[in-house]
């Protein structure tokens, strides 16, 4: 079968064929539903990063937005760290793993066109967690937007740039991101739904779901099932 890939260089969109393997391994398929929503995380082959600068955060979010012309799917939450990234993802009638495929394929083909490399950019597949209450759904968000503090890459999870955070608790934050304009919190605003999330809350309060974050109330025993979830570390780093 011939299987192409679209992947984003120098503003345009390109369209190459990869060749493929004849040999086939069979992968056990994951489970998916119409409607499904996962966390789901993947990795830098090595661990390497797969975000060098600023610009490829922003190129990361401009696949993202290819795809979802595509594919109907919500993003739900997410953060794009140095060697990894967290999204919570709700799916419509395309299953999951066509969706993170499409993405990680574009992404790999336009950052390895930039850097001049080749291979693998990811590790293995992408890690994926079906969510199945709307009490494990909030955590899985706390999560992700926690994730760069309990990395002590910042000290308040609004001071990170590249994650949807602000989105939930900003009022102000411009959603007209665009590339020349280096604004990722524009962009991410642009893709995020943050509806089903503050929709759990009174009033769909900012405010609260602030609070649910950040607040003192432990959450030790969730975070340590996700941690188990999602394969991470106590700093919530990836295995």
């Amino acid at each position: 079968m011939r299987c192409f890939v679209e992947y984003i260089f120098n503003n345009k969109i390109h369209i190459i064929e990869l060749k493929r393997e004849n040999k086939i391994m069979a992968r056990k398929k994951r489970v998916w539903y119409p409607g499904a929503t996962y966390h789901v995380m993947s990795r830098g082959n090595r661990r390497y990063n797969i975000f060098r600068e600023k610009s490829d955060y922003l190129m990361f979010l401009e696949c993202m937005n290819m795809v979802k012309t595509q594919y109907d799917f919500k993003i739900h939450s997410m953060c794009l760290m140095t060697n990894h990234f967290h999204m919570a993802i709700e799916t419509g009638n395309t299953e999951i793993w066509k969706i993170m495929h499409k993405l990680l394929l574009s992404y790999s083909a336009s950052y390895n066109m930039k850097y001049k490399l080749t291979g693998h950019l990811f590790e293995n597949r992408y890690v994926g967690q079906l969510i199945e209450d709307e009490v494990y759904f909030l955590e899985v968000s706390r999560y992700i937007h926690l994730n760069p503090v309990k990395a002590r890459m910042v000290r308040e999870p609004l001071d990170y740039t590249y994650s949807s955070y602000g989105a939930f608790v900003e009022d102000n934050m411009s959603d007209t991101g665009q590339r020349n304009g280096l604004n990722p919190s524009g962009m991410i605003k642009g893709i995020v739904d943050t509806s089903r999330v503050l929709s759990c809350f009174h009033n769909n309060s900012k405010e609260q779901y602030r609070l649910f974050v950040e607040g003192k109330i432990s959450h030790a025993e969730q975070e340590m099932l996700i941690q188990k979830d999602m394969k991470e570390d106590d700093m919530w780093l990836p295995w």
